[in-house]
């Protein structure tokens, strides 16, 4: 187990060749998510060929992408040298767009727009030497801003003034006015919402309603963006040293992907009946059925399509519950007219049906409310920032959930286990060059596997040690989902 402190291409040329299995990782996508610096970009090329270098040869690499820069990240990954094999699509429920309502904005610039109002109230100010601060200490606000922040928003940001706004200012001012309205939209309703609604006054996040309008404009309808509701993951590999898969799993112990430790569970035993006729295609078989009843109680084959647990119920809703007929086998073969003579017909597989939502045919791990935060109880509560666990584009209402884990990106435990599972042979080492908050050390501990971490950032090195720390100190029990609490000062690794 090693966690690294600094930036990852100076900490990987540290590490051995073809030393570590596989490479799990959620690296930055290159959105410039909230400005942060470590987000300006995806991975170099030279970040991804010291990972080249550090993979056992057939060892995969799973690295998350954002759905706009993917072909970046995809490019950089395989010009390193590596092969692309797939594309998992991580598909979740709780995305929340960020698209701008051009119709309302329309309406804001357009006949409706009040920048003249705010002209003619700083020339009032001028003549009776009211300064920008007297004035924002009569506005309600909840930052602690004391200068300027309602003439900015009201005059460059669109946004207008309230009307209990424009009432302190005509007031204050002895304005004569009677009335303004910040737009003339009709009020359709109002829209419950547990996200945070970023409120006119003050510029904080609180829980409530958010009032929903319709203008009139052509461009009434029309914004910027999709709700988001997947990340892709590239799938790679490093090119076999060996003539062939399997002698290079003998020789490496890697190539392969753990298909059976993988399936999607179901409580039936999927069986097939493969029965085949007696045949021989230069003369007449006895036509004597000999049959083989298979099944697999482990369940279904994994997918390159995974379901969080909240977009699994949406697709469940949708799907309603579903039953798979039992579908019999079809006979194929030559027929009596076969090109030597007659031969049997051979009998395909016939398949035993199960009932379920759709989501059954896919991997949709649970989300633990604790899985964030767990392990941090001893670091201060800070606000986060605004990406949930499950994905980009989610808010976290910051009135609401102040968190130990301040990191944006948090992927969910078990999901980085089933990705951990799926190309890393029992036992075996696993690397996260982008290590974040751990939660890819924190599944590689619950899984039984070797880990190496690397994170530029201090402040998420602290909690993602912490994490890890507490996955070893409290084994998390798979089938019981408990944990085993032991003595959490026990041998620490780092």
């Amino acid at each position: 187990m090693k966690l690294l402190l600094g930036d990852c291409l100076d900490k990987l040329k540290d590490l051995d060749d073809n030393s570590v299995d596989s490479i799990v990782t959620d690296p930055p996508y290159g959105l410039s998510f909230m400005g942060k610096k470590w987000d300006y970009d995806v991975p170099s090329q030279e970040i991804w060929e010291q990972c080249y270098r550090v993979l056992k040869p057939g060892g995969h690499l799973l690295s998350f992408a954002g759905s706009r820069t993917y072909h970046r990240m995809a490019i950089r990954i395989e010009d390193a040298g590596f092969e692309i094999r797939d594309q998992i699509m991580w598909i979740y429920g709780s995305g929340f767009p960020k698209s701008l309502n051009i119709g309302k904005a329309v309406d804001k610039q357009g006949g409706e727009s009040i920048s003249w109002f705010i002209d003619y109230v700083l020339d009032i100010m001028e003549e009776r030497g009211i300064t920008m601060q007297d004035m924002t200490k009569l506005m309600p606000s909840k930052t602690g801003k004391t200068t300027g922040w309602w003439y900015n928003k009201a005059k460059y940001k669109s946004q207008g003034l309230t009307i209990e706004q424009f009432n302190l200012i005509k007031t204050a001012l002895n304005l004569p006015f009677d009335d303004l309205e910040e737009t003339k939209r009709e009020v359709l309703g109002k829209l419950k919402t547990n996200l945070g609604v970023m409120q006119n006054i003050g510029g904080d996040y609180t829980p409530g309603e958010i009032e929903v309008t319709k203008g009139n404009s052509d461009w009434e309808g029309w914004g910027t963006a999709l709700k988001p509701a997947h990340e892709p993951i590239v799938m790679a590999r490093k090119p076999l040293s060996e003539k062939t898969v399997v002698d290079n799993v003998l020789e490496w112990g890697t190539g392969g992907i753990n298909i059976d430790e993988s399936r999607i569970g179901t409580d039936e035993e999927l069986g097939r009946d493969f029965t085949k006729g007696k045949s021989d295609i230069f003369g007449g078989g006895s036509g004597i059925p000999g049959s083989v009843t298979t099944g697999n109680s482990q369940g279904r084959f994994p997918a390159n399509i995974i379901f969080d647990e909240e977009a699994g119920k949406i697709l469940d809703e949708q799907s309603g519950e579903l039953k798979s007929g039992n579908m019999p086998g079809k006979y194929k073969g030559w027929g009596k007219n076969g090109i030597y003579g007659s031969a049997d017909n051979e009998l395909e597989q016939t398949y035993y049906g199960d009932s379920g939502g759709a989501s059954r045919f896919f991997y949709c791990p649970k989300t633990s409310k604790t899985d964030r935060n767990e392990g941090l109880e001893h670091l201060p509560i800070s606000r986060p920032d605004e990406r949930t666990e499950t994905g980009m584009g989610s808010f976290v209402d910051k009135g609401i959930q102040p968190q130990q884990n301040i990191h944006p990106t948090v992927k969910p435990t078990d999901l980085m286990l089933y990705l951990i599972r799926l190309v890393t042979p029992k036992g075996g080492t696993t690397l996260d060059p982008f290590m974040g908050s751990g939660s890819t050390g924190k599944a590689a501990v619950r899984g039984g596997f070797d880990f190496v971490g690397v994170e530029r950032e201090e402040e998420y090195m602290k909690i993602a040690k912490a994490r890890i720390q507490y996955e070893q100190d409290n084994p998390y029990n798979e089938e019981t989902k408990t944990r085993v609490h032991i003595n959490k000062n026990s041998n620490k690794f780092w």
